[in-house]
């Protein structure tokens, strides 16, 4: 879920010429496999199935992709308007293909979300809700759209005073605020609305409005919303309030921005990047739980997903998500992603560092010689890549908790971007989309 930031104001040889009887070399083949067999143990047969080449998609380079259970989605960018292809992963086969939104590579224009029913196209702020299984329009939104669950979406729309509208041809100075549409305003937006939409239809299951601009999260099973004055979770079936609380000003000012990480809400008064009171609350209670002053990172780009931590220049502390004490440190140059039960992956862009204990910062498994990592939709790990010999890439996957990285097998290409789902892997070559199934 993308969250909206709330300004202070508001908130894929030759034949023999003469063969021998089958009798005369039956019992030699015989011969032949049983020592085989007890040699390699079957070592072969079990490498087949764990790693096996699907096919290749002839897309040009420029072609994003995206891979979910059998099918790899493309997005021809270089086409106009763009052009949206599905291929079984198998084969492959191309299913369909249709012209995209309007739009270019010069804007915002990607694949966010798909289910097994329904492909998310994006252009610049809209959404286009394709139908997955014959390319066909669903629907539209004009303001951004959230995917909740598979079956639930949020629209978010703001709403601003008539005649504050910027015009960028002036270059008139001062604060301007952005919002859910592409215009930007001079004035802060004086209310938002958000509406539950049935993801495949858009019709609209619930509307709720709250004052000034507003930030939102998802928690998993609720809608976690943050106002100037106030902070809310909702329901995403029917948008009843589940419980709600003010919430204090700093210094004579709202906070800026919220979000949820795993069972915890962190409500931010300094901007983005910067730092500032960091308020706690439990995600089922609302009830407060810590709160701390965090310093000004002086600059530092590292980033926390799913992990509480406080950014400073020298360094990452990792903090308790009950109490908001440190309890380890990360370097000032590393990325915090949280995976699966209890772990958390540190990468030192663009490659990932190790897997540590997510309680204590225990090192789990080092993983420097790996360099690319790609996370594995649906599963808590990692498909990671390496340079092998001869120009080819290695395939290992890493699982939550595993102090080990598991080879799965080998790309005989260069490959110079992945992704992964629990039972392919599929990967940028030079003449396309290579696809590989794996078993773990």
């Amino acid at each position: 879920m993308a969250l909206i930031e709330l300004s202070p104001e508001t908130p894929a040889p030759p034949p023999a010429t003469a063969a021998p009887p089958a009798h005369v070399y039956r019992r030699f083949g015989l011969a032949v496999a049983a020592v085989l067999l007890f040699a390699l143990g079957g070592a072969a047969p079990v490498q087949s199935r764990l790693w096996q080449r699907a096919g290749l998609v002839p897309v040009p380079i420029g072609t994003e992709f995206r891979l979910v259970g059998e099918r790899l989605y493309t997005l021809d960018l270089d086409a106009q308007p763009p052009v949206v292809t599905a291929w079984s992963v198998d084969g492959p086969r191309k299913l369909w293909s249709v012209p995209g939104p309007d739009g270019s590579a010069e804007e915002p224009y990607y694949l966010s979300e798909v289910t097994a029913d329904l492909l998310l196209v994006n252009v610049r702020r809209s959404t286009t809700v394709l139908d997955a299984r014959s390319g066909a329009v669903r629907w539209r939104s004009p303001t951004p759209l959230g995917r909740l669950d598979d079956r639930t979406g949020l629209v978010v729309e703001e709403h601003f005073r008539p005649g504050t509208e910027y015009d960028p041809e002036s270059g008139a100075p001062g604060r301007l605020y952005g919002g859910t549409t592409e215009l930007l305003h001079t004035e802060p937006a004086r209310s938002t609305s958000l509406h539950g939409v049935d993801l495949a239809t858009g019709r609209r299951m619930w509307s709720a409005s709250e004052p000034g601009s507003i930030s939102t999260s998802w928690t998993g099973t609720a809608i976690v919303v943050l106002s100037a004055r106030k902070l809310a979770v909702r329901s995403p079936r029917d948008g009843a309030v589940l419980h709600e609380r003010e919430v204090p000003l700093v210094d004579g000012h709202g906070p800026v921005w919220g979000e949820a990480v795993g069972d915890t809400v962190l409500v931010h008064y300094g901007e983005f990047g910067e730092g500032g009171r960091v308020v706690a609350y439990a995600a089922d209670t609302l009830d407060q739980r810590w709160q701390r002053d965090e310093p000004d990172p002086q600059g530092s780009a590292a980033s926390c997903a799913g992990v509480p931590c406080a950014r400073t220049p020298t360094g990452v502390l990792v903090l308790d998500p009950a109490t908001g004490r440190p309890v380890w440190r990360a370097d000032a140059s590393a990325d915090l992603r949280a995976f699966g039960p209890g772990s958390v992956l540190e990468v030192r862009d663009p490659s990932p560092v190790r897997a540590v204990d997510a309680a204590t910062g225990r090192v789990l498994a080092e993983l420097g010689r790996w360099r690319g990592f790609f996370a594995i939709r649906g599963d808590e790990a990692y498909v990671l890549t390496q340079s092998g010999a001869n120009r080819s890439t290695d395939v290992g996957l890493l699982r939550a908790g595993r102090t080990a990285v598991q080879p799965l097998g080998r790309i005989p290409e260069t490959t110079f971007q992945c992704q992964a789902d629990r039972e392919a892997v599929a990967c940028r070559v030079v003449d396309g989309v290579a696809v590989f199934r794996y078993r773990a």
